[in-house]
């Protein structure tokens, strides 16, 4: 059936020509996210925390307040190396998203070559590795630098981003592809997705249930092993990464395509579900 072949290609991450690159980044983001569990130096125990949070919120006054903020010097560690593994797996995701574009282009230009079509269809130059990884070093500095005033605001935001983030979540795929500029990504990505927000919120919902599925799936490990919870946590969660990163690379192709060229099939050319 047409719909469990769109959810293959979703969520197959290695269904892509540089298999062993993405295969690297995987395992290397696998072994960074359990490495924050098994750092001798962290400290997963929050239990004094969140009884000084229950203290905090439950004064009536000031002399009613508790003392300093009962946090450890492991518990920094551990907070530390957890977000800087989450925000590593976050930007081999978005990487990914730009090889799949890259790909994509060599891809359809080489069925172009075989079909003697070249110069007739505008197909883009696929980005080169070293402007890629230099979009994606500037990208990873941008995002560094918004990431803690994004997470501070972002409570009170929420119900307005979730509704912005299927205009928003193809703009990475469209910086590295080379299309556009860090700040001219955003609006024509913008543009594009209009006439197909539907189909990403469908696609997206789909991807954020197979990851609560997954982390479950996980969690169901943790009451006899540990070890089996980290490591499959790791995986999982990696994988829905990396497959937020497909979608957006398969999204931008398949638009892109229908609104440079809408005479041809969209059914052929990066089918986004």
């Amino acid at each position: 059936m047409m719909i469990f072949r769109i959810l293959e290609r979703m969520f197959n991450i290695d269904d892509i020509d540089c298999k062993w690159g993405v295969r690297f980044m995987f395992l290397f983001c696998v072994v960074a996210r359990c490495a924050v569990f098994f750092n001798p130096y962290s400290d997963t125990d929050f239990t004094w925390l969140n009884t000084w949070i229950s203290n905090f919120e439950s004064a009536q006054t000031t002399e009613q307040l508790p003392a300093a903020i009962p946090i450890t010097s492991g518990n920094i560690v551990f907070l530390v190396t957890a977000f800087l593994a989450l925000f590593i797996t976050l930007m081999m995701g978005i990487l990914y998203s730009g090889l799949y574009v890259r790909y994509f282009r060599i891809k359809k230009m080489e069925k172009e070559a075989e079909a003697e079509t070249e110069g007739t269809s505008g197909t883009e130059e696929p980005q080169r590795p070293g402007a890629l990884i230099k979009r994606l070093l500037l990208l990873t500095l941008f995002y560094l630098a918004v990431s803690l005033p994004f997470m501070l605001i972002s409570s009170n935001f929420l119900l307005f981003f979730c509704i912005g983030f299927p205009f928003l979540f193809t703009a990475p795929a469209c910086y590295l592809s080379g299309d556009k500029g860090m700040f001219n990504a955003l609006p024509y990505v913008v543009k594009l997705t209009r006439g197909f927000y539907t189909v990403h919120v469908r696609s997206l919902v789909v991807i954020v249930l197979m990851f609560f599925f997954t982390d479950a799936l996980a969690g169901l490990t943790s009451f006899f092993s540990n070890t089996t919870f980290y490591i499959l946590s790791s995986a999982f969660s990696t994988w829905i990464t990396f497959t937020f990163g497909r979608y957006a690379g398969m999204a931008y192709c398949a638009m892109k395509e229908r609104v440079d060229h809408p005479e041809r099939n969209p059914e052929k050319e990066g089918k986004i579900g």
